[in-house]
């Protein structure tokens, strides 16, 4: 064997080096196109969205009794109302706890139903009907008598303004990778016409 032959069968250093900066460089490569895919994979599958409640709908059952302004007793009215869950996220599971629907008059609560806790799926959306008794005192009547016969308030004779409101919170799971608690808020606002005993203006 000459020794240009054993001189061949051992790579130069500089061989060596090249060898060594190529596969630095598909390290490197391999690494970003795994940070790369990461990325894309948090901002997509892992990314949280807020749920949403909204009240979609509200009447009222019509009841004959205690109704006239002129009642000394209090006045008893029941409202049939739909709420809306919506849980956005296509690959998380939302879980949310025990909640209150509360109806409002001014800063007093006329009415509230009890919102049991449950689970939403991804991308699932329910419905839930409930309703509501709400109670108005003899001292809140004689204040709706007075506005009817005040003629300053005549668009105003036989409406009372109401809101509704409720506070929901949970948690979203997400392949058992990320657990964000999310809070929702509700705030509605309806009209409520005794005299034709409906619900108008109603917005959220």
């Amino acid at each position: 064997m000459t020794t240009e032959e054993v001189i061949t069968m051992f790579p130069s250093r500089k061989e060596e080096k090249q060898s060594s900066s190529k596969c630095l460089v598909y390290a490197l490569v391999v690494l970003v196109a795994i940070l790369f895919i990461w990325l894309v994979f948090a901002s997509i599958v892992l990314r949280v969205v807020d749920p949403q409640i909204q009240l979609k709908s509200a009447r009222l059952m019509h009841n004959t009794k205690n109704h006239s302004f002129s009642s000394t007793s209090s006045l008893n009215v029941t409202m049939i109302a739909r709420v809306s869950l919506t849980n956005p996220n296509l690959f998380g599971r939302f879980y949310y706890g025990n909640s209150r629907v509360s109806v409002l008059y001014g800063a007093s609560i006329v009415g509230a139903w009890e919102l049991e806790g449950a689970r939403l799926e991804g991308r699932e959306t329910k419905e839930i009907d409930f309703m509501v008794h709400m109670r108005f005192s003899t001292k809140l009547l004689v204040i709706m008598r007075n506005l009817t016969n005040d003629t300053a308030h005549s668009d105003s004779a036989g409406m009372l303004k109401l809101r509704s409101y409720a506070k929901l919170s949970g948690t979203v799971h997400v392949l058992n990778m990320v657990n964000k608690k999310k809070t929702l808020g509700m705030a509605c606002i309806m009209n409520l016409n005794l005299t034709s005993y409906s619900t108008q203006h109603f917005q959220c």
